[in-house]
C-alpha cells in the first residue's frame, strides 16, 4: 500500500520538533512525502524558499531532490511534495533517516527529519518473474518470514526444464527474513518454457516462465 505523509513545517521558528517513524512497504512506488510549509510571521514573506533532499537511504529512489517555491506570503501555507519508490529487496533489519534542508539563504534554515523501518513479511512467497516471456535476462522475486524457530532459513531455488532436468541453481544457502530479487540469465540455454522452484523449510512453490529468443 503507499504511504503518503503530510508534515506541517512551520517557517520562521526557532522550535524543533521529534523526528518520527513511519513504516513502508518495500517494492511500493508512488509513495509520497508533502510538507506543508506555514509562514507563521505577520509581517514578513519568505522567497525563494528551497527544499532539498540531504540525506537518501538506498532503499528510496525520489523521483526529484529539490523544490524551489517562489514566495509564501505572510500567514500563507504552501506545499512541497517528493514522489519516491521504495526497493523490493530493500534490508529490513535497520530504520533508514531521510532529511530535508529548508532555507531561503536568508532567515530560514530548517532541518527535517524521517524515520523509515520496512514491514517484514509474514509468509514464503515466490512471485511471477518478470518480464515474461524474455530475452535473455529476468528478475524473480521472493519472500522469506521470520522464522520462530532461528533467524535464518536454509533457501533452495532451481530452473528445470519441462522434462525435469535441472537447469540452474540460483540460490542455496540461508537467508534472513526479508524481500530477495534475483536476475536469471537464460542466454545459455534455448527458447521454451521452464519452470522455477522455491523451497525453504517447508515450503515449496513453482512457476512457470518462457524464454524467446
Amino acid at each position: 500500500m503507499k504511504q503518503k505523509i503530510i508534515i506541517a513545517v512551520m517557517l520562521f521558528t526557532t522550535l524543533t520538533f521529534a523526528q518520527q517513524t513511519y513504516e513502508l512497504t518495500p517494492g511500493v512506488k508512488g509513495n509520497q512525502i508533502v510538507m506543508q510549509l506555514s509562514n507563521i510571521s505577520q509581517t514578513q514573506s519568505a522567497e525563494n524558499v528551497e527544499v532539498k533532499l540531504i540525506k537518501q537511504p538506498e532503499n528510496l529512489t525520489f523521483s526529484k531532490t529539490e523544490s524551489m517555491i517562489k514566495d509564501i506570503n505572510k500567514s500563507e501555507e504552501k506545499e512541497a511534495a517528493f514522489e519516491f519508490d521504495v526497493r523490493y529487496d530493500s534490508k529490513i533489519s535497520k530504520a533508514d533517516t531521510v532529511e530535508f534542508l529548508i532555507t531561503d539563504n536568508k532567515s530560514i534554515n530548517l532541518t527535517k527529519q524521517f524515520i523509515f523501518t520496512y514491514t517484514q513479511p509474514k509468509e514464503f512467497r515466490l512471485e511471477q518473474n518478470y518480464p515474461n516471456p524474455f530475452n535473455p535476462t529476468t528478475k524473480i522475486r521472493y519472500t522469506v518470514p521470520l522464522n520462530v524457530k532461528r533467524e535464518r532459513s536454509n533457501v533452495i531455488l532451481k530452473v528445470y526444464d519441462i522434462l525435469g532436468n535441472e537447469v540452474a541453481i540460483l540460490v542455496n544457502e540461508e537467508k534472513e527474513p526479508g524481500y530477495y530479487e534475483i536476475d536469471f540469465n537464460a542466454s545459455n540455454i534455448s527458447s521454451g518454457v521452464y519452470i522455477y522452484r522455491l523451497t525453504a523449510d517447508k515450503f515449496t512453490s513453482t512457476k512457470k516462465m518462457m524464454v524467446l529468443r
